[in-house]
């Protein structure tokens, strides 16, 4: 994993640590949108990092590489889903282009 991809998922755990710290009536909306920012910030980054090694055949392919199981053993579950379909576009061939409040 390259330094950019490293600590934008170093950012993106972060970010989560203190969602789950936050509460309801002191600013959680704000954190969970920056969460959101932070996991668009990190595909970002995941999508070019990508795009610079061989492209696995299947999603089970691409598992099964040691930077991605890196990422999945330490994603939090309820962002390894979003990860997980983000990942199987990109062996698709779909970027998807993120809405501009992530710029």
């Amino acid at each position: 994993m390259n330094e950019q991809l490293h600590e934008r998922f170093e950012e993106l755990l972060q970010q989560w640590k203190r969602n789950q710290q936050a509460n309801i009536l002191e600013g959680a909306e704000d954190e969970a949108t920056l969460l959101e920012h932070r996991f668009y910030k990190f595909i970002e980054e995941f999508t070019q990092w990508f795009k610079t090694i061989k492209k696995p055949d299947s999603l089970e392919d691409a598992l099964e590489l040691p930077e991605i199981q890196e990422i999945a053993r330490r994603l939090p579950t309820p962002l390894y889903l979003p990860f997980e379909n983000e990942l199987d576009l990109l062996i698709d061939g779909i970027e998807q282009e993120n809405d501009e409040k992530y710029d």
